[in-house]
């Protein structure tokens, strides 16, 4: 959820009697810190922060959820081995992102106090497994000693109800949220997003990452270059930076390449 839940979005969810999740992947240091401070103020039930371990800042970032006393953190793209044991020394509940039953079980031997598994029907960036959250949930949950939150695809009652039936204790819900009013993303990206259907997303990129594209000018573009065997390098130039920044805040719409949980502020 890059560029798109903010504090406003994170609060709202919280106080609504879930867990709200600031997107902070995007966020400079002293960005996050404004974040934190105004949901602790717009709201007096627990929310999380979500760090992708990817990112530059992190030990930065590290420090403002501990000087914050930030009650959960949501750690994804790398290994949380470094990490888990410092926040939860500071009383962090730790949960991480996971996309295989082989990562869920390293991230339990970490001592992370829950998954997520994130299934292939995600949006944005994807497992290179490509397992289905249909699949992965129900495999995840034999092997696993520790709370399973589903992910993936999961946007309605009877999606949540399902994860439920197939052993998940919670579900993550993301692409549904960024066409809401608290999202920061643009009027515009909300729209397209609504728009939608069967069809309109592929997982493209898989050389870097795999990541889910919207059907539009830019994902054309990446889909020529990968048909002629374009490299590494090629793509790397192709995707450039910022765009989705451009996508999200400005709805730059034809440059956009993630579906809608891509989208500093």
């Amino acid at each position: 959820m890059i560029w798109c839940s903010p504090w406003e979005l994170a609060s709202a969810v919280s106080n609504a009697g879930g867990l709200g999740v600031i997107g902070a992947g995007s966020m400079y240091p002293d960005v996050l810190k404004i974040h934190v401070k105004r949901c602790k103020t717009a709201t007096s039930k627990p929310f999380a922060v979500n760090l992708p371990l990817l990112y530059p800042d992190l030990d930065q970032h590290i420090q403002t959820v501990i000087e914050e006393k930030v009650p959960i953190v949501f750690t994804s793209a790398g290994s949380p081995s470094k990490w888990t044991e410092i926040l939860k020394k500071e009383g962090i509940t730790v949960v991480h992102v996971v996309s295989s039953v082989k990562f869920a079980l390293k991230a339990q031997e970490c001592g992370v106090d829950a998954v997520v598994a994130e299934g292939f029907e995600a949006g944005g960036h994807n497992g290179r497994e490509e397992t289905t959250t249909l699949c992965l949930i129900p495999a995840v949950k034999k092997e696993l000693n520790i709370p399973l939150i589903a992910a993936g695809g999961i946007g309605t009652g009877r999606a949540m109800l399902a994860a439920f039936a197939l052993g998940a204790d919670a579900v993550q819900i993301g692409s549904r949220f960024v066409a809401s009013v608290e999202s920061s993303a643009h009027t515009k990206f909300k729209q397209e997003v609504l728009k939608i259907k069967e069809g309109g997303t592929k997982l493209m990129m898989k050389q870097l990452a795999p990541v889910r594209m919207m059907k539009n000018g830019f994902y054309e573009k990446v889909q020529e270059a990968e048909s002629r065997g374009a490299t590494i390098d090629e793509l790397f130039h192709l995707l450039g930076r910022g765009r989705a920044k451009k996508v999200c805040l400005k709805a730059n719409w034809n440059k956009a390449n993630w579906k809608s949980d891509k989208c500093r502020l």
